[in-house]
């Protein structure tokens, strides 16, 4: 799982979590995959997932502290209610020729940025929850020797909508079966994301208080469907894969940067 600033992302596939090779990951073309996004700070966070150099989440997202979510589906023209989930398939020529190459092809860039602490009295906010009732009532928390009055929940006197990943009963997220299969394709090792299966994976709609001030983070992670030795990958390659040295053919923990036998670096074969 790559880290950075208290959030994390990852890649999984048929429910497993794939290891990154520096900012790589390897998986079959043809399989269809979630990015796992989690948030590590007290602070709700906005996020935006661009793959292919196409925002795939409409608006931003929005995650609760300490909110973990497995995104599956692009969201397009406001549907929060179902669309296709990612799948990775090969750039083949006759793609090529009639979509062109685009130099963020395979590349997933998740951008975030934490919310600002929301102080004051909050009337009346532009905030929508699945199956959410009058919720709005004011509370006084002591912060030191001064005391102010907030919302019962991460609400927001701003106007705008943006999704939300969950609601104050937990995560809105319908999970559905992810299929995977081989595409057969004169190999290419850089491959795209595009329209798989059918997801009812859902989203609300919340509103955000605004960022920190700073210009967000950023995580990319670059999608490969074939290793440097040029052989296609038939399996994707998870955190628990074990590691076969390419000079005397030791088979080692996923863990592990050296061969424990002979000592060479540890590569994909």
């Amino acid at each position: 799982m790559m880290y950075k600033n208290n959030f994390a992302a990852a890649i999984k596939v048929d429910g497993k979590i794939l290891r990154e090779f520096g900012d790589t990951v390897y998986l079959p073309f043809g399989s269809e995959y979630q990015i796992r996004l989690k948030n590590l700070n007290s602070r709700r966070v906005k996020v935006k997932v661009q793959i292919d150099g196409e925002t795939v989440t409409g608006n931003d997202l929005v995650m609760n502290a300490y909110e973990t979510f497995d995104l599956e589906r692009f969201i397009r023209n406001g549907n929060l209610t179902e669309g296709n989930r990612f799948k990775f398939i090969e750039r083949t020529s006759k793609i090529e020729q009639h979509r062109g190459i685009e130099v963020e092809d395979g590349i997933i860039s998740i951008h975030f940025e934490f919310e600002m602490p929301n102080w004051g009295i909050q009337t009346n906010p532009n905030v929508v929850y699945r199956g959410a009732s009058d919720r709005y009532t004011s509370r006084r928390v002591n912060l030191g020797n001064t005391q102010y009055e907030t919302p019962t929940g991460w609400y927001s006197n701003t106007s705008a909508s943006i999704n939300a990943l969950s609601d104050t009963y937990g995560v809105i997220n319908t999970s559905g079966e992810i299929h995977d299969g081989y595409a057969v394709f004169d190999l290419n090792d850089t491959g795209i994301t595009v329209e798989g299966s059918k997801s009812d994976q859902t989203f609300g709609t919340t509103t955000w208080n605004g960022s920190l001030g700073t210009l967000g983070e950023v995580i990319n992670i670059k999608l490969l469907g074939e290793t440097e030795q040029n052989k296609a990958v038939r399996e994707a390659v998870t955190v628990k894969t074990k590691l076969k040295c390419k000079t005397c053919g030791t088979m080692n923990p996923a863990t592990s940067k050296f061969c424990s036998e002979c000592g060479t670096s540890l590569q994909i074969i």
